[in-house]
């Protein structure tokens, strides 16, 4: 079973674990999944596993990570700057970290100073929000039809970008 883990659960965070969460895990590329949630305030916390966002709500940014195979930081673009380092040393190789800022050269990085060798990064931009913010606002369908893109680095490794069921 895949375990991610979603870091800040506003109206991004907490829509895209509703979205999965809901997902078929016969239909789905990712198939059966566990979504741990973290946000540094506990009230988003809460409220995103009152959404059904989440299966399970972590206390500590390093509890959430641990043990993860992807990892999500949907967290406001100078957030992930702080995030990325905090994170770094509880990254098993083969993780697969990705973020949903609307700026990627800083990101991408912060993410190369920071990760250690044999996690990969892989950047994501969402198409997607509302007027609405936090996890009250959030929606699982925020991201159905929206473009998603990815940007991943010359060094980033393939497996990372593409990676399917089976592959985690």
């Amino acid at each position: 079973m895949l375990r991610v883990s979603i870091i800040g659960l506003g109206l991004i965070g907490t829509s895209l674990g509703m979205a999965l969460r809901n997902a078929n895990p016969s239909e789905s590329p990712l198939g059966p999944l566990e979504v741990v949630g973290y946000d540094s305030d506990p009230r988003n916390t809460s409220a995103a596993r009152g959404r059904l966002a989440i299966d399970r709500e972590q206390r500590s940014l390093a509890e959430a990570v641990r043990g993860a195979q992807l990892i999500v930081l949907a967290a406001p673009v100078q957030a992930i700057r702080e995030l990325l380092p905090q994170i770094a040393s509880q990254l098993a190789v083969g993780t697969v970290v990705t973020d949903v800022a609307s700026t990627k050269t800083e990101v991408m990085q912060w993410a190369h100073a920071a990760l250690p060798s044999g996690v990969g990064f892989v950047g994501g931009h969402p198409m997607a929000g509302k007027e609405q913010s936090g996890p009250g606002a959030a929606d699982p369908n925020l991201f159905k039809d929206a473009i998603y893109c990815l940007t991943a680095a010359v060094n980033t490794d393939r497996e990372a970008v593409e990676n399917r069921r089976g592959h985690w």
